[in-house]
């Protein structure tokens, strides 16, 4: 099937779901094979709108974990109500916002069934990607599945990035890396965590690797990229599907672009996450390739807010940080010099704010 037709079928399916109002009977499944798990902060306008896309999968032996992240919105009634008639739906409610990374991961360890699927509460899944991707992972056992996401206006989101001809699988070695080669090139960059169909065990045990700072910390924003980064040294066989699965929709109330425009805590989930990337590395020539490019990106992109940014103690974090990649031998000498900037900049920073407190 042809990418032009399975847009259009999706987008068919999009359109039976914002419309359909009547609430089904499900029955609760005694081992459910997939879970379907997704934290939820305030978005009451788009849960009734998720439950239904869920429902009407074409693969219906699922469970539907939802994680009210302590709302203020009320959003948990339309939760409970749908509940009532669809014994698969779990509810979890966070008695303190724990952010969307802990909320996840809480959603996973209740999960019972062999396999996962993580989704925002305001995107959707295609109407078949669970039947697909379950008959894939059955017949050939591959830990990870990814399918291609794209934004609500229509366009393949990572369009210049699916460059190889065909689906295929990836193996370790080469899987412990973001990044991919064809033709001794860059052939994709893996960012994201919500088109992604998931051995449960697997997600497990990527949790299980990583130390309490990181397993405690709050974050709304670079958790994709934190997990992804584990998950991909923990799986032994990854599949790529040339097949579109997720629609992103891009809201006004977009955590993401609100964490832009606040840079001090758009700072600190990046500084995590580059924390956790020269720690986690194993040093293959693909990570070294791979954490020079991302660097490269998040400092360039970095470096334009960090004059905004009104440092406290979080400064000693950035400064910490800094000084660990510094002493990386393999970091580029670009990333080299940018990170000496920055390192002046904070130290500037570091003098006005004691200046300002004595």
């Amino acid at each position: 099937m042809s990418y032009k037709n399975e847009i259009k079928n999706i987008e068919l399916f999009f359109k039976y779901c914002n419309n359909l109002e009547k609430i089904q009977n499900f029955k609760k499944q005694k081992n459910p094979k997939v879970s379907i798990i997704s934290p939820i902060y305030n978005r009451k306008k788009f849960i009734s709108r998720f439950i239904r896309n869920v429902q009407n999968q074409s693969f219906k032996d699922i469970e539907i974990i939802l994680i009210d992240d302590n709302s203020i919105d009320n959003g948990v009634k339309i939760i409970e109500k749908y509940k009532k008639n669809d014994k698969r739906i779990i509810l979890i409610k966070n008695k303190k916002n724990k952010g969307t990374f802990v909320a996840r991961n809480l959603g996973v360890l209740m999960a019972k069934a062999k396999y996962l699927i993580i989704s925002d509460p305001d995107d959707l899944l295609s109407k078949d990607i669970i039947r697909i991707c379950y008959k894939y992972g059955e017949k050939y056992q591959y830990d990870i599945i990814r399918f291609i996401a794209y934004l609500d206006i229509g366009k393949i989101s990572n369009e210049k990035f699916v460059n190889f001809q065909k689906s295929r699988p990836i193996y370790q070695p080469e899987l412990s890396t973001y990044i991919f080669y064809g033709n001794n090139e860059l052939e994709i960059i893996d960012y994201t965590i919500t088109n992604k169909f998931i051995k449960t065990k697997v997600y497990i045990e990527s949790l299980n690797s990583l130390n309490n700072f990181y397993l405690n910390i709050y974050m709304t924003s670079m958790e994709d990229n934190l997990m992804n980064f584990i998950l991909l040294r923990i799986a032994k066989s990854f599949y790529f599907m040339k097949r579109i699965g997720y629609k992103y929709i891009k809201t006004s109330e977009s955590i993401t672009k609100k964490l832009f425009i606040i840079s001090q805590v758009r700072a600190e989930f990046i500084f995590i996450f580059l924390k956790l990337t020269f720690e986690y590395s194993k040093n293959t020539k693909y990570e070294k390739d791979m954490l020079n490019l991302r660097l490269s990106y998040l400092l360039k992109n970095f470096d334009r807010k960090l004059s905004e940014i009104h440092f406290n103690k979080k400064f000693y974090f950035f400064y910490e940080v800094i000084n660990m990649i510094i002493n990386c031998i393999y970091i580029s000498d670009e990333n080299l010099n940018l990170l000496h900037n920055l390192k002046n900049i904070i130290e500037k920073k570091k003098f006005s704010y004691h200046k300002q407190i004595y």
